[in-house]
């Protein structure tokens, strides 16, 4: 009777594993370690927030539900480590310090740790050039200062808190489509000069990439999401600090996928601007971030992390003649881990003495129809009108600038995770770069990511997109010829990965 007792928990699971199916549990370990961790950065209530020339207010007064966040992912091979770090911030400019903390606390060198800003228009931002005019900004740069400090310690705390969670791991990835962005470079026409907008005639890459991490066991560790979109569905109405769409896309992913951290890697967004925006109401940015989330997850939920196969078995017979046909595991995935940096030069922008001339008459305009507009008494027509002064007095200045004839410098890093890739830039891209530099990559899967740390900035837009002028054209730092050089350098880097 005891031996019979004994024996039922082995029979009963011997009946139950003929009927789970394989995975990432049933895997020989494929080397790879990876470790994921989250803080929470949202700012105080009435901290800055500048980012519209048109905005009449200065202090948020309020913070989104979807939250602003830091999430960071540590790799290892148990011989070298790397580090990302997902950021919900226009920029990363002021963090570096965060890098150096965190390499001095976990030994990963300083050049494999990568940060990146979403790129939401919506957070804090403290600057003369936007916002109402006249205003006294000393208590809101001081508290700004405050915030950045303890933006530091926390991107290199949540740093350390991923190396510490490193564990066994399995990664793959797939391409996809979204569909919640738009070409945004609105050409001239009809009298009116090229404008920020909505273009359905222009290039638009609209490809989603997906990495995804699993733990030893096939529970989903994190979801890594790239997409080339920029944050600016709030604007100049908005109040609210707010990571903008991507907030509710990495809610949606991680409720699809429980038990997983989902970061966000922007793309090469330069030209990319969400389908509707330019918005004050939390509902838009909602409803496109939960749109691109579930197009995430449907991609991720789709990734095998360990080579796994169909394999057939023989025939069942039922009430119809059934072939057997188990997915079974093959193995783990080679991953591989390679790192590759350099800085290239990049032609530096120059500009005509017609060029400025005619920024001089078109700031002399606008300091005329700013007069009129103070004038009326309209409050909206004066805040419109300095807007425009200010954006033309800005770029007279840029291009007045005594001309440097030495190349602007631009640092692109590469990560080899076995066949897949991914490629990071400073500043703000056009959609062609990244698409090209995916495309011809040798890698299986490649994303590219702008906004990232390191050397150079700024749009940097298409060759032919010159001809168009336009908000992107008129302030990049770079000369035609940019592009092909970041492509080519791009490509170059991950072949010496190979």
């Amino acid at each position: 009777m005891i031996r019979s007792i004994l024996l039922l928990p082995l029979l009963c699971f011997a009946l139950v594993a003929d009927v789970v199916e394989q995975g990432p549990k049933d895997s020989a370990p494929s080397g790879l370690l990876a470790g994921v961790a989250r803080v929470d950065i949202s700012p105080p209530v009435g901290i800055a927030q500048m980012n519209w020339g048109s905005q009449t207010h200065i202090e948020a007064v309020g913070v989104d539900p979807a939250g602003m966040v830091a999430t960071a992912l540590v790799l290892s091979d148990g011989r070298q480590k790397f580090a990302m770090v997902d950021i919900d911030r226009l920029f990363v400019n002021g963090l570096e310090e965060a890098i150096e903390r965190a390499a001095a606390k976990t030994g990963i060198p300083a050049a494999h740790i990568r940060l990146a800003a979403t790129h939401t228009h919506a957070g804090a931002m403290v600057t003369p050039a936007k916002g109402p005019r006249g205003v006294d900004l000393t208590p809101y740069v001081d508290m700004e200062e405050r915030y950045r400090e303890q933006l530091v310690d926390k991107v290199a705390g949540v740093i350390q808190a991923a190396d510490r969670a490193l564990q066994p791991a399995h990664l793959w990835g797939e391409r996809g489509q979204g569909t919640i962005n738009i070409n945004r470079r609105v050409r001239a026409q009809d009298g009116n000069p090229p404008a920020v907008g909505r273009n359905p005639h222009g290039y638009v890459d609209r490809t989603l990439t997906v990495f995804r991490i699993d733990d030893a066991e096939g529970r989903p560790l994190a979801v890594l999401a790239n997409y080339q979109c920029h944050g600016t569905v709030l604007a100049y109405e908005n109040k609210f600090i707010s990571p903008d769409w991507v907030g509710m896309t990495r809610k949606v992913v991680e409720d699809a996928l429980p038990g997983s951290l989902c970061l966000f890697f922007q793309g090469a967004a330069g030209n990319q601007g969400p389908i509707e925006g330019f918005t004050g109401d939390l509902d838009v940015p909602h409803r496109l971030g939960r749109t691109l989330g579930h197009q995430i997850a449907a991609l991720a939920l789709q990734i095998e992390t360990v080579r796994r196969e169909p394999t057939f078995e023989g025939f069942v017979e039922s009430t119809a003649y059934q072939a057997k046909q188990h997915w079974r595991v093959k193995g783990p995935r080679d991953q591989t881990l390679r790192f590759a940096s350099k800085i290239i030069d990049v032609p530096r922008r120059t500009y005509s003495a017609a060029e400025i001339d005619d920024m001089a008459t078109r700031l002399a305009r606008a300091q005329r129809q700013l007069a009129d507009a103070e004038k009326s008494g309209d409050d909206w027509k004066i805040a419109q009108a300095g807007a425009r002064v200010r954006r033309f007095d800005d770029l007279l200045t840029l291009w007045k600038a005594p001309v440097n004839p030495s190349p602007r410098r631009v640092e692109l890093q590469a990560l080899r995770i076995g066949e897949l890739a991914l490629v990071a830039m400073p500043g703000e891209p056009f959609a062609e770069i990244g698409a090209a530099v995916r495309e011809q990559s040798p890698f299986a899967i490649t994303m590219f990511c702008g906004y990232s740390d390191g050397a150079g900035g700024d749009y940097m837009p298409t060759a032919d997109e010159y001809q168009y002028g336009g908000y992107e054209v008129e302030r990049t730092l770079y000369n035609p010829g940019a592009d092909e050089a970041v492509v080519r350098g791009a490509l170059e880097l991950l072949r010496s990965l190979r």
